[in-house]
């Protein structure tokens, strides 16, 4: 197992279209430019596994999916709230 850049990129584009995104909420939300976005998607730069973590919160997947291909786990929306919530409150004690 490797990280290929292009098809990460493959799956970050494939990803963030079913997520509504375009290039530029992506490159928004990451604090980086749409063309570094456009080189990602298009496997002519690869990322550092920081930014595939964070690409994965944001496109609510994993960053293992992402890098590797393997199997998507899409976290619905309720689970990954009370799973936080878990943290905050352990967190705490």
């Amino acid at each position: 197992m490797y990280y290929d850049i292009k098809e990460s990129g493959m799956r970050i584009k494939e990803m963030r279209k079913k997520a509504g995104l375009t290039q530029e909420k992506l490159a928004e939300k990451m604090n980086l430019s749409t063309n570094m976005i456009s080189k990602i998607e298009q496997g002519v730069s690869g990322t550092t596994l920081d930014n595939i973590g964070i690409i994965a919160e944001i496109l609510n997947t994993t960053a293992d999916y992402l890098a590797y291909g393997r199997s998507v786990m899409v976290v619905p929306e309720e689970l990954r709230s009370a799973f936080e919530a878990m943290i905050v409150a352990y967190n705490n004690k």
